[in-house]
């Protein structure tokens, strides 16, 4: 009976292993300019990092669109290992507040997808960069939250969850053959 217990435990382990990482999706870790941030300058760039390798899916990767509903031009979308850059045209950015949207494929092939928003309180300068770049002190008090927001919109199964049923499935297992051993002593 022992041997019948150990076998059947390993045959879960080894099941819920192989069942949690055909479930993981990338999820976005951190992205500059950081959700909820408000700058004082555009910025030049987006960066998103993410849990895991990507790739650039089919269509835009980012997209923003500006309080004004117009959309500001990205360009030279880039992936790297778990890191999606796009350079955007800082001429073209309003001040208010800038929808980013984001998609992006992981290694399993499914497209995950989020967005966050970004303020601006002065608006583009062509001419002139007088601006100071106090975006570094915002953006860091800013970025602790929201990667946790951008998990829950990027879909797929937290690891969590996997190890609650994986336990629950093992105490099952438990308490099922203890429950029995005592009828097969008499």
């Amino acid at each position: 009976m022992t041997r019948y217990f150990s076998a059947l435990v390993l045959a879960l382990l080894t099941a819920t292993a192989f069942v949690v990482p055909a479930q993981a999706h990338a999820e976005l870790k951190s992205s500059n300019p950081a959700s909820g941030a408000t700058l004082d300058a555009p910025p030049k760039t987006v960066e998103l990092v993410f849990s895991e390798s990507i790739s650039l899916p089919d269509g835009d990767a980012i997209t923003i669109t500006g309080a004004d509903g117009t959309k500001v031009p990205v360009t030279q979308a880039n992936a790297v290992d778990s890191t999606i850059t796009a350079t955007i045209d800082a001429s073209a950015a309003k001040s208010g507040v800038h929808t980013v949207d984001w998609a992006a494929k992981s290694a399993d092939g499914d497209t995950v997808t989020g967005k966050f928003t970004f303020t601006m309180t002065v608006a583009a300068q062509t001419s002139s960069s007088a601006a100071a770049p106090t975006t570094t002190t915002t953006s860091a008090a800013t970025s602790t939250a929201p990667p946790a927001a951008a998990a829950e919109e990027a879909g797929g199964v937290p690891i969590w969850v996997w190890l609650l049923v994986a336990l629950v499935v093992v105490v099952g297992v438990i308490l099922l053959v203890r429950r029995r051993k005592p009828a097969e002593t008499l």
